[in-house]
């Protein structure tokens, strides 16, 4: 099956969210930054690889780098602090192969949410269905079937499924859908 869009997205933002929070401990000089970062790091590369998403190889080999100083055969200055020095110099490449993943799935879950909210306008005003305040689920996937069978909004709902996959086009329509629209 392939992965939500939306359910990755929602994952990495809020771990895109803690990010200022990892340059603050880093700028503060916290002991518990590198840590931290490498407890972040392992949460993003298993919300890759659960979704099967490459990039979870790049965070991988950036945290290498991270680990790299403690095998080193160097002692001018402690494997911590060169652990630190490394990790401040890799921290906006982490970021930046994170927003790489985000941001086109970001951009075609809108575009899915816009023709989502174009359909629903569409099927309201014409009063074809009306909600009857009991099962919004099953109201929900009644939706999704006008959708799918109607001669005229079929093109839409095919535009939609290039985009996401169905089940994310009909959580889209249960966060959509003004039920007001639909009373009668």
């Amino acid at each position: 099956m392939k992965p939500s869009p939306i359910t990755i997205v929602e994952a990495l933002k809020i771990k895109l969210m803690q990010f200022p929070k990892l340059v603050d401990s880093l700028q503060n000089k916290e002991s518990s930054f590198l840590s931290n970062l490498e407890n972040w790091m392992r949460e993003i590369e298993l919300i890759f690889k659960n979704n099967n998403i490459s990039s979870v190889s790049e965070i991988a080999g950036l945290r290498s780098k991270i680990v790299a100083p403690l095998f080193s055969d160097s002692q001018n200055r402690s494997a911590r602090k060169r652990q630190i020095q490394v990790a401040s110099e890799c921290l906006y490449d982490i970021q930046s192969t994170v927003l790489a993943i985000v941001n086109p799935y970001e951009i075609k879950i809108y575009e899915a949410r816009e023709i989502v909210s174009q359909l629903l306008q569409i099927l309201s005003q014409s009063g074809s269905l009306k909600f009857n305040n009991t099962d919004f689920q099953g109201f929900v996937n009644q939706i999704w079937t006008v959708f799918s069978t109607h001669e005229q909004l079929r093109p839409s709902t095919a535009k939609i499924l290039t985009l996401i996959p169905q089940m994310d086009a009909v959580r889209l329509i249960a966060e959509e859908i003004n039920l007001e629209d639909f009373s009668g």
